[in-house]
């Protein structure tokens, strides 16, 4: 009787033990270092000094076993209660959205509302701007093409919260409007790729964009080539067009997307130019330049494309059609990274590709390619 009431007495000091000290016991042979949160987790510290408190507390917290499946069942706790998260809100049918103003990386809302335009003033500064940055490549040797990516929140606007569809004003984006006014006042050639997208999404069954990512897939980017494409041949280059029809489109597999780590969705696989082989690398000192080289046909020519995250699904296709790739990483306020690129690759034509919500970018172009952030 007594061992009973021994083990009475012990049993909830147990069960606390358990929960408390088995995940740091099971965190001795086992480690959970994937990124759910999309974000590094820390590493164990290997130093014994004052920090190591502290720095053990913060890996501990990234990698008890377990954690995998906790942030897992909190993500979707957070999509069925349609909890926004900060970065991402929730739509409807399961649909997310990217709510790029609250980390600083444009704003997808004041271009899905449709009620703020640039002013005159922004227009002519774009204008002025994009002019010199057309000055500048022609005077290289090289045409200017301005490629311009629509938000998933404009394409897949029934998706969006009944609330935000309600206060939409207009369909047409401040870069919808500006695009308009630079088209008539610089000597950039602009490709739009919203019109496209939206007819080519009631063209085919297959989404254009991921579900639960802010980015296009593979169909939604050939579409955009094919506008691309037209775009180079005008120019006077020599790009095959080939256009989308259901046969070319091919299920490659599940990937993981960015707002929900946890889940995967399906990519395409786009048959073009399937038989021209590329030979593509990283530039040796440069993160995030990339250089490719034809292997087949091309046209003989050299593109540049300085893009955001959207150019990545564009590439593959582009590397068949020209001699010579570049992928440099839009967005640098320095004249002399411009200066650099031109000089060591001497592209035949350069197009800056950018993500509608980043348009607001352009204001800043006159400045650049005055040198006035050289100083």
């Amino acid at each position: 009787m007594k061992k009973l009431y021994v083990l009475y007495r012990l049993l909830p000091a147990a069960v606390f033990g358990v929960m408390v000290f088995g995940p740091f016991a099971a965190n001795l042979f086992y480690s959970n270092t994937e990124l759910l949160d999309n974000r590094p987790l820390k590493e164990k510290p290997v130093r014994f000094d004052r920090h190591f408190s502290k720095d053990y507390e913060a890996y501990y917290n990234d990698t008890f076993a377990g954690r995998k499946k906790l942030v897992s069942k909190y993500i979707k706790l957070q999509q069925k209660l349609k909890i926004d998260t900060g970065q991402y809100f929730y739509g409807d049918k399961g649909w997310m959205f990217y709510d790029s103003v609250k980390v600083n990386n444009g704003n997808t809302m004041v271009d899905y509302y449709g009620e703020v335009r640039f002013d005159d003033d922004e227009l002519k500064a774009m204008a002025d701007g994009i002019n010199k940055a057309a000055d500048f490549y022609e005077a290289r040797g090289a045409k200017y093409m301005i490629i311009v990516a629509p938000n998933k929140e404009g394409i897949y606007s029934e998706y969006m919260p009944e609330r935000m569809q309600k206060a939409r004003s207009s369909d047409k984006s401040r870069a919808d409007m500006a695009i308009e006014y630079l088209k008539q006042h610089t000597k950039a050639v602009f490709v739009h790729l919203k019109d496209p997208i939206l007819e080519a999404k009631n063209r085919f069954p297959q989404r254009l964009y991921f579900k639960k990512d802010t980015h296009w897939n593979n169909i939604g980017a050939y579409v955009g080539i094919e506008a691309i494409a037209r775009a180079l041949n005008n120019m006077g280059y020599s790009v095959p067009e080939k256009a989308l029809t259901s046969a070319m489109i091919k299920e490659s597999g599940l990937q993981n997307v960015d707002m929900h780590p946890d889940e995967l969705e399906m990519n395409y696989q786009i048959g073009y130019l399937s038989d021209v082989e590329t030979d593509c690398a990283q530039e040796k000192g440069e993160k995030y330049v990339f250089v490719c080289q034809n292997k087949g046909r091309a046209n003989g020519k050299k593109l540049m494309v300085l893009g955001d995250s959207f150019a990545g699904a564009l590439m593959p296709f582009l590397n068949k059609a020209f001699q010579q790739t570049v992928n440099a990483p839009a967005g640098n306020k320095k004249l002399s990274f411009y200066e650099d690129l031109m000089a060591r690759y001497q592209p035949d034509v350069v197009a800056d590709e950018l993500i509608e919500r980043y348009f607001s970018r352009y204001v800043n172009y006159e400045r650049i390619f005055s040198g006035h952030y050289d100083d």
